[in-house]
């Protein structure tokens, strides 16, 4: 308690402090110079030999402070004030670091916000660290199987993307929402703003017309009525009673979820408990039970479910399934993104960092004379070297309270270019843990860059600095460390500006795919009556051709059709069938999965998808009359190859009728441009939308329609809008793009990429310019001398202008191929983003090297010119 009061003493009360020491010392000399006196010495003489006794009143209090209690932290804040004044001093050079750092530190903070929003930052949910994910998709009866068997979890079910019809509240609203398990709020631990959640049997027959409200929801279209609670509403043409509003907030398992409904499990109904949509699930592990005991637990339990099944299950169904913590689940698509972008802004930073060592070092060689001087007053090297360090953190500081502001600005433009869908990217903000990580960074960058100047200052010969008075003593040394710096600089900017080449081919090639249809010109409707409306087929079907009808009389449009799912969607409605030649084998193989298009006559034609053999759908292909089918031609080559497939035959498994193959069309990329699509997908087939049957073994109640016009999108937009308002009040219109726009959305994860690698490599190797012509301009005014000597003694001016030229470009050279030989390593991590090209793209690899060695002749260009004009007398008369 003593040696805190004494550290609160010496740093808070300074003046008091220094006033007794003051006292004491003088005190202390006073009782020197008495004795003397008395010992018959003159007053004078005295003072003088007790001073000199004493070792100088100064020099005794500097030892005193060196001893006492804080003297390391008053020493500090000292160094820090000092530190300043010096930068003070130097505005320009002060700036520029500052603002180097300010770039780096900046968006390394943006950027481990989002990382830490979206790949850390803990779920929120009690215990977090207990949710699972149990992998695979599983249906009724086998989530009602699993939660009665296992041991070691508490599982639960939902659907993702589910869509629902929220009418009788003003304009009918398509929302997204979830059916999920009656336990799944209690599994993941989340409780209602208002109301409760679902109890134990609410998801059986007769209790589940009950339904859970969103905060926003209740927010947006309820105005915030408290007496919500207990009041019905249609969902789906089905009146339900809502029970709870869930807090701001809480969004699982999408962002976009908006209410939650129990699931319908009926036993009795086993075709759809057993065989209709298979769900993911989520878990909590129980109390004492680990990871390992879950993981170890579930392939034993699907073993025991597989037989429960009321029908013939391929015995590897969902073999490979496992257990993951939830929150590694949720993220898995985006960590290896994020992650490759954090690394290619600490890249950023490290040139930074480079930079700012590179101009630290040009500034301590002017410098050289101060410090020799405060070396030989009896400053050790140590302690010059503490100095040094101190100034580098200071500036560091700086660059990081600048680059925390920036990184607002960065946070923002990083959320607006990546995708949409990045999972819990909304959670991603500038707390507490950013500003820690930000200082923290600004330190150690700070001793980083500080290393090297500090160094550099330990070693000076203060004999010849002080003889030279700091002019040419830059030293060999010091000169072939900032070389290396910038070398090094050079090297990182080619890593990055090299991967943004690769990214920006890759996106130019995937642009240049063929989709196998014409997006030009198209505008899309999404049209959703609720499922219960269409459980009546014909009065769907009347309704879609109520709406093509009208649409057909829009001005401008000139050709109209309507599909369940547009290509390059994202969204895959894969039926499991059996195809004629190729029969089932349950015991060893599930059914294929075909993406399946329900269509109408119209749509190979306004899409320009072409025939290449057979008839497309017509008019007479209704629900009355023969099941027909028409499919890719890489479907036909994979199922019959070197035979005619018009007149093959294929079914849904749970039909009984056989649908003929019609027609073969060419190939679209339906789900994204890159010509990939699920594992489980192995084929396309097209329905006539009368004929149609989905996964849910319905026909689509939501379609799509097409229109193509030469008119404004928006005017026919608006028109098309109203024409469905008036056909149906009760059928909500939306999500009305151009095919144009579902072509671009398509590609964002790439292009979000290429933009952000852009703008990391733009900004690094601005820098590396920068740095580069720091160095080039600072080593030719340090050699003023030596080029006045070269021309008198006869040196051409096209000499000086090569010697200095060629610095510039050995510097830029000796980077390029370190960085080339690090590329080579380093952008496989961009192999799995890349479309069309390998990571060694030997193009990309030239056209960054002509880069670079332009750019090196550029930055070595001015300081050359200068050189090149010299005036020998000048110079030899200024040294």
């Amino acid at each position: 308690m003593a040696r805190f009061s004494s550290l609160v003493q010496n740093l808070f009360r300074k003046d008091s402090v220094e006033q007794e020491l003051d006292e004491e010392v003088r005190a202390y000399l006073n009782l020197l110079a008495e004795e003397k006196i008395k010992a018959g010495m003159s007053p004078e003489a005295a003072y003088r030999e007790a001073a000199i006794e004493l070792g100088g009143v100064e020099q005794v209090k500097e030892q005193v402070r060196e001893v006492r209690i804080g003297s390391l932290l008053e020493s500090v804040a000292q160094d820090a004030r000092f530190g300043l004044r010096t930068l003070a001093k130097s505005p320009g050079f002060t700036a520029v670091a500052v603002l180097s750092l300010a770039l780096g530190i900046g968006g390394n903070a943006g950027m481990f916000s989002i990382v830490y929003g979206v790949l850390m930052r803990p779920l929120p949910y009690p215990e977090p660290d207990r949710l699972v994910r149990v992998t695979g998709y599983y249906p009724q009866g086998a989530v009602v199987a699993l939660e009665q068997r296992s041991r070691a979890m508490d599982v639960a079910a939902h659907t993702t993307d589910s869509e629902f019809n929220l009418t009788g509240q003003g304009e009918a609203l398509r929302l997204l929402g979830s059916a999920v398990s009656a336990n799944l709020f209690t599994v993941l631990g989340a409780r209602t703003e208002m109301g409760r959640t679902f109890q134990p049997g609410e998801d059986q027959p007769g209790r589940d017309r009950i339904v859970i409200l969103s905060h926003a929801l209740w927010q947006n279209r309820f105005a915030s009525d408290p007496r919500i609670i207990g009041r019905p509403i249609a969902i789906d043409g089905l009146s339900r009673e809502v029970i709870g509003v869930m807090p701001p907030g809480f969004s699982f398992p999408s962002s976009g979820v908006r209410l939650w409904i129990p699931l319908h499990l009926d036993p009795s109904n086993s075709l759809d408990f057993w065989g209709a949509g298979y769900m993911p699930l989520v878990a909590r592990l129980r109390p004492r039970a680990t990871l390992e005991q879950a993981q170890n637990e579930i392939r034993p339990l699907i073993s025991q479910v597989i037989p429960l099944f009321p029908f013939v299950m391929a015995r590897n169904w969902n073999a490979d399934a496992t257990v993951l913590p939830l929150q590694q689940d949720l993220v898995s698509d985006v960590s290896g993104r994020l992650l490759v972008l954090l690394s290619a802004v600490g890249l950023v930073l490290l040139i930074a960092c480079a930079n700012v060592a590179s101009l630290l070092l040009a500034r301590s060689a002017g410098r050289r004379k101060e410090i020799a001087l405060r070396a030989s007053l009896g400053a050790s090297s140590g302690r010059i070297a503490r100095q040094l360090l101190t100034e580098s953190v200071v500036l560091a500081m700086a660059g990081g309270g600048l680059g925390l502001a920036l990184a607002y600005g960065a946070l923002s433009v990083l959320k607006s270019a990546l995708p949409a869908t990045t999972p819990r990217l909304a959670e991603a903000g500038i707390d507490w843990r950013v500003v820690a990580f930000a200082s923290a960074l600004a330190v150690l960058t700070g001793l980083a860059f500080g290393v090297a100047p500090a160094l550099s200052a330990a070693r000076l010969n203060v004999a010849e600095a002080i003889r030279s008075g700091g002019r040419r003593a830059t030293g060999t040394v010091s000169i072939r460390l900032r070389s290396s710096l910038i070398a090094g600089e050079v090297a990182l900017a080619v890593v990055l500006v090299i991967g943004a080449g690769l990214l920006i081919k890759s996106l130019w090639l995937l642009t240049q795919v063929d989709p196998g249809f014409r997006p030009e010109r198209i505008v899309t409707v999404r049209v959703s009556p609720s499922q219960s409306f269409c459980q009546e087929r014909a009065r769907c079907v009347a309704l879609y051709d109520e709406l093509l009808r009208r649409a057909r009389g829009i001005s401008g449009v000139s050709d109209v059709a309507a599909t369940n799912v547009l290509p390059l969607s994202g969204e895959v409605p894969g039926v499991p069938s059996e195809l004629e030649g190729h029969p089932i084998v349950p015991a060893e193989n599930l059914a294929p999965a075909l993406w399946t298009g329900a269509v109408t006559p119209d749509y190979f034609r306004v899409l320009r998808i072409p025939l290449l053999a057979g008839r497309v759908f017509t008019d007479a292909d209704t629900a009355t009359s023969s099941a027909v089918v028409v499919v890719s031609a890489a479907t036909a080559q994979r199922y019959w190859p070197r035979q005619n497939p018009i007149g093959k035959h294929l079914r849904p498994v749970w039909d009984k009728e056989w649908r003929m193959v019609v027609g073969v069309v060419a190939d679209v990329r339906q789900y994204d441009l890159a010509g990939r699509s699920p594992t489980w997908t192995n084929g396309t087939m097209y329905m006539p939308y009368p004929q149609s049957v989905g996964l849910n073994r319905q026909m689509p109640s939501t379609m799509n329609l097409l229109l193509r016009t030469a008119a404004d999108p928006v005017r026919v937009a608006g028109e098309i809008s109203g024409l469905v308002a008036g056909v149906n009040p009760d059928v909500p219109a939306g999500e009305i793009r151009t095919m144009d726009a579902v072509v671009t959305a398509s590609t964002a994860q790439s292009r979000s990429m290429m933009w952000l690698f852009v703008s990391f490599a733009g900004t690094a190797l601005i820098l590396a310019v920068v740095g580069t012509y720091g160095v080039v301009s600072y080593s030719t005014a340090q050699r003023t001398y030596e080029m006045g000597v070269r021309v008198a003694l006869g040196a051409t001016k096209g000499g000086i202008f090569g010697l200095v030229l060629g610095q510039s470009l050995r510097l830029v050279l000796a980077g390029l191929a370190l960085g080339v030989l690090a590329s080579l390593a380093l952008t496989r991590m961009l192999a799995r983003f890349l479309y069309g090209i390998t990571p060694t793209d030997p193009m990309t690899f030239l056209a960054v090297s002509g880069l670079l060695a332009a750019i090196g002749i550029l930055a070595g260009y001015f300081p050359a010119r200068r050189a090149a004009g010299v005036d020998p007398l000048t110079a030899l008369r200024a040294e």
